[in-house]
């Protein structure tokens, strides 16, 4: 048996060698391959099942030699574990380890059969068990794998579909998978790819080439960084061709992701976005917030030795009425040749900025010295006239100066500066331009406490109505008296009403001013003659604001006073800022009885016009035609012309401002229809107007109550019997 055994151990021994250097040499192959093509995989399955027979052929080979039975253990150990190994290992299909299990287990059975004992069955039914449980762990296996494959088939589908360039690392910072994107990035080819570290891929793999070296370095960190910590990173790279990548370093569960896209086109898209946003979408000039940030940034280095700079605020002059009038497309074509004519005056440094509306500033690096000669040309470059659409515009500016560092310094001083000498140039008749000086400041708290003890002042009743008779020509007696309110402040005495009124305008308070005034006139007039009316005036922004219809007949139903007897005066410039609202509510009033006057008749833009849609009962002829009436005969043609066109339309005429004889002889003989000055009488207090509406002789008792003699002119006016002056109250 010796020499049996030692055969066939011998044949067997070199079956087993034969197969083994036969896979070793196709596993060699396959992985200097890279890939597991299918023809290597097929050899290295049937070198798997030569292997596993081969050592089924040893166990056979023990049993026929009647081997020592720790060689025959061995044996059966050995095969029995190289079918299991290689199972797991590989990962083999199910047939394939089928034919391994048949081909060892097959042999061993046979062995057992040859020397079948009372262990046999035993032994037998083991290695049945074993196989039997090891196909079916393979099945299972292959299922598993098969989900495996396809759940990686899609996910590199997915990678693949994707246009930007995607790499999935692992914790360690190995490259575990990459679309075909990432892999034409790196120039990696698919069979090296996987397990790369990312600095190297990085650092020497890349296909794009960074502007600055930093950037390399940045994206190293960025990788280290969200493999140790697991926080996102996003840098943006600069190229040699003036493309912009961004890598986005992304946790993930067991590693992290790198997307890298082109962000060149984003990144000019946000810039274009950026710059429109910071610009004026209609004149293309900087808008206000572009301002804001040049001005905060020239301020920032403000200060001894620096070169000092202007602010110059720059406010158009009756642009208001051209927009109104001709129609906003109108106005906004002249925005955009007024921003044409700026530009053209910049100078390297400068920076010109629409703000809103027609208000433009000016940032101008300069002295005082040439910043008014800057300020003198461009009011006169912008007053001269604009073509558009055929018509020829005629406007002018505004311009309030701020001088850094002695106006401000900072951005909210020199605007804040800036405006107040705007406003004084305004007030200044427009057309000029003003420096900013510390009694503008002063003025502007003096309006501010005016403002606030304004407020204060209407509940307190600190105001009180006056009122100035109105004389009918023909009827040679008062008519009407004009309601205006005065201030007697408890610290500051009588505040002029040209002061108080327009901070009750720019504020607001007019609304709740008007309201109380209207109110007291009413109670006041009540005592008068029945024939004698009431003419009070209102403002834009009561119209604008005061829901004014309501107010009206809330007020006459209080104090139930006669609409008739109320005369409602309004300027030009209520007409101007929203035609068809204002007539709507002036119809509306009309409605209730109420008579309507259009005041400083002459001086607007348009009058003529007006006259033809508003139709008013009156109109009053502003006294800057009357002042000079009998040394200026513009003046009194004008008023001659007024009447001819008045009359035509059944309209009264009222005159304004006569203060003397020869003025008022002019009017009468001219057909003026009523006449208010202080040839007639002041405002007066309710009190006195009251006797002086009342009295039988009225205006000549009226002069007297001056402590002046009766004028001539009064004497042949229409005396009023006694008791027919008490029957009217």
């Amino acid at each position: 048996m010796g020499n049996d055994f030692g055969a066939l151990a011998s044949a067997a021994a070199w079956t087993l060698m034969a197969t083994a250097a036969v896979k070793i040499a196709l596993q060699i192959l396959q992985n200097r391959s890279g890939d597991e093509p299918g023809t290597g995989r097929l050899a290295q399955g049937f070198a798997g099942i030569a292997m596993a027979a081969a050592l089924g052929f040893v166990t056979l080979a023990s049993y026929l030699a009647d081997a020592p039975p720790t060689f025959r253990t061995a044996a059966v150990i050995c095969t029995f574990g190289y079918v299991v190994l290689t199972a797991e290992r590989d990962g083999a299909p199910p047939h394939f380890v089928g034919l391994q299990a048949v081909g060892a287990f097959g042999l061993f059975a046979a062995g057992l059969a040859i020397k079948w004992d009372l262990h046999a069955p035993i032994a037998l039914a083991a290695a049945l068990s074993v196989g039997f449980s090891l196909f079916m762990a393979t099945r299972r296996r292959a299922r598993h794998n098969a989900k495996a494959l396809e759940a990686q088939r899609r996910f590199s589908a997915a990678l693949n579909g994707m246009s930007q360039c995607v790499g999935m690392f692992d914790s360690s910072g190995r490259l575990i998978a990459g679309n075909s994107e990432f892999l034409r990035m790196f120039r990696l080819a698919g069979h090296n790819a996987r397990g790369m570290e990312a600095e190297e891929l990085l650092t020497k793999k890349l296909g794009v080439r960074p502007k600055a070296a930093q950037s390399v370095k940045a994206l190293c960190e960025a990788a280290q960084a969200v493999a140790k910590r697991h926080t996102r990173h996003v840098e943006s790279v600069d190229l040699t061709d003036d493309r912009c990548m961004e890598f986005t370093f992304q946790p993930a569960p067991q590693g992290f992701s790198l997307l890298i896209e082109d962000c060149t086109a984003r990144r000019a898209s946000e810039l274009r976005i950026e710059r429109m946003a910071r610009l004026d979408d209609l004149t293309g000039l900087s808008n206000r917030t572009r301002f804001r940030e040049e001005l905060e940034s020239a301020t920032a280095v403000v200060g001894e030795g620096t070169p000092p700079f202007a602010v110059m605020l720059i406010d158009l002059d009756r642009f208001k009425h051209v927009n109104d009038s001709l129609g906003h497309p109108v106005g906004d074509k002249l925005l955009q040749r007024v921003a044409k004519r700026l530009q053209e005056m910049a100078e390297e440094g400068d920076v010109v900025a629409r703000l809103g509306g027609d208000e433009f500033v000016f940032l101008r690096p300069c002295l005082r010295e040439e910043a008014a000669q800057f300020a003198a040309h461009a009011v006169e470059t912008l007053s001269e006239p604009y073509h558009v659409d055929s018509a020829k515009l005629i406007i002018g500016a505004s311009i309030g100066i701020a001088m850094a560092p002695d106006s401000g310094s900072n951005a909210s001083e020199l605007m804040k500066s800036a405006d107040m000498a705007l406003y004084a140039a305004k007030d200044a008749g427009r057309g000029a331009f003003r420096f900013f000086d510390k009694s503008m400041a002063e003025d502007a708290l003096r309006k501010q406490e005016i403002e606030r003890d304004l407020r204060v002042g209407i509940g307190r009743n600190e105001l009180e109505v006056f009122y100035q008779p109105i004389v009918s020509l023909g009827r040679r007696r008062i008519s009407a008296c004009e309601a205006l309110v005065r201030w007697r402040h408890p610290a500051l005495g009588m505040v002029s009403p040209g002061e108080f009124m327009e901070i009750a305008e720019d504020s607001g308070i007019v609304v709740q001013l008007g309201e109380w005034v209207l109110r007291q006139a009413c109670i006041d007039a009540k005592a008068w003659p029945r024939d004698v009316r009431l003419a009070v005036n209102f403002s834009a922004i009561q119209f604008t604001r005061g829901n004014l219809v309501e107010m009206v007949r809330r007020v006459l139903k209080e104090t139930k006073f006669p609409a008739a007897r109320l005369e409602l005066e309004i300027t030009e410039s209520v007409l101007m800022h929203d035609a068809d609202s204002v007539l709507t509510t002036i119809d509306e009033l009309r409605g209730m009885g109420l008579r309507v006057a259009l005041d400083d008749f002459g001086t607007g833009y348009s009058s003529l016009a007006y006259l033809s849609r508003f139709r008013p009962d009156k109109v009053k002829i502003d006294q800057s035609f009357v002042r000079d009436m009998d040394k200026n005969g513009t003046s009194l043609a004008i008023i001659k012309a007024v009447k001819a066109i008045v009359a035509e339309l059944g309209i009264d005429m009222l005159v304004e401002g006569v203060e003397t004889m020869e003025q008022f002889e002019i009017l009468r003989a001219n057909g003026a229809d009523e006449a208010q000055g202080y040839l007639f009488s002041k405002p007066r207090p309710a009190q006195e107007i009251a006797r002086l509406v009342s009295d039988p002789a009225q205006l000549v008792r009226g002069r007297n109550l001056m402590t002046e003699e009766s004028p001539p002119w009064a004497k042949s006016f229409e005396r009023v019997n006694p008791s027919v002056a008490q029957s009217l109250n």
